[in-house]
């Protein structure tokens, strides 16, 4: 037996997120980033474009680097190659010998590949605590909260989960930063961590509480509320969010919106020039605009703004001009 070859599917959405019964608050001081098995072998059993394997990329990557600027440790796991049938065990039964030690199998896929000096744990089971160091290297480090990524959803990652939270270490799994086999088994795999080991958490939140916005940005209710009828590609908001740097013109935006966006920013007190987001078109841009503005306001448009109701037209394509 081997690893199946995997249709695509499209990863849950924010609203499909379970309740967690859990309400730990993530840390950056007592946290750690796993990035757990991406490897040759387990990902690229995902179909070339895959919006499931595609959405863990994004999200490891931007995580990556809100952990480098927080200075959050990261460890990544990776099983070994030409594993000796006695150690495998009884995966062999399941899963067949495993992967060779070939680079095309036991690397970590490029785009997340370790820098010099990582660590970088050799795992030999489900879960990335059992016969390795990951205990010991988080306790060494102070952290008892470790942030989960990777692959599979279903298997590793949620082995690795109720392992830690065995261990009185707090995991949180990040939702868009896993896969499974299908679309079903993501969301069992999420619902069964939420309601028995660990706070099921989305990029965007994790990158909020390792990268806190500068003093004076409460940008995220008020992008978010304006944003999300104006983005017309599937999940358009959560991926502006969990990714500052993403086109926003890539993800629906056009001319007609964006001058509304402008517009509706304005009446909140937050000048933004036209010209300026149409070069750059980024949340980030965004960001750094509400955060640098002298008074922003909360979520919630006054009086004389243009009213959700009038936003929720742009829904389906309506109102778009073209650009």
């Amino acid at each position: 037996m081997s690893l199946p070859k995997l249709a695509d599917y499209q990863p849950p959405t924010l609203a499909e997120l379970p309740a967690s019964r859990a309400d730990w608050t993530l840390s950056p001081d007592r946290c750690a980033l796993l990035v757990h098995d991406m490897q040759g072998y387990f990902t690229r059993i995902y179909p070339e474009g895959s919006r499931a394997f595609g959405a863990v990329v994004t999200s490891i990557t931007t995580l990556l680097d809100a952990a480098g600027r927080a200075g959050v440790p990261v460890v990544y796991t990776a099983a070994p190659g030409d594993q000796d049938p006695a150690r495998r065990g009884l995966q062999t039964d399941l899963w067949g010998p495993g992967p060779k030690a070939e680079p095309e199998d036991i690397d970590i896929v490029a785009p997340l590949a370790p820098p010099a000096g990582a660590t970088t744990l050799t795992k030999h089971r489900y879960s990335a605590f059992v016969r390795t160091t990951l205990a010991e290297w988080l306790r060494e480090r102070g952290r008892d909260q470790l942030v989960v990524t990777g692959v599979y959803a279903h298997i590793g990652v949620l082995a690795t989960a109720t392992d830690a939270f065995c261990r009185d270490i707090a995991p949180f799994v990040v939702a868009d930063g896993v896969a499974a086999f299908d679309r079903e088994g993501h969301l069992a795999a999420l619902t069964h961590a939420a309601h028995s080991c660990a706070v099921v958490t989305d990029t965007a939140s994790v990158r909020a509480a390792l990268d806190p916005v500068p003093a004076g940005g409460e940008w995220k209710p008020v992008l978010a509320e304006l944003l999300d009828p104006l983005l017309t590609e599937p999940d358009g908001l959560r991926r502006a969010l969990a990714d500052p740097q993403q086109d926003l013109f890539e993800l629906g935006l056009d001319s007609v919106r964006a001058m509304y966006l402008i517009t509706a920013l304005g009446d909140r007190g937050i000048d933004v020039d036209f010209g300026e987001f149409a070069a750059n078109g980024t949340v980030s841009f965004l960001r750094d605009q509400i955060s640098e503005s002298p008074a922003v306001t909360d979520a919630t448009s006054p009086a004389d703004a243009t009213s959700p109701a009038d936003a929720n037209s742009f829904r389906g394509g309506s109102g778009a001009g073209g650009s």
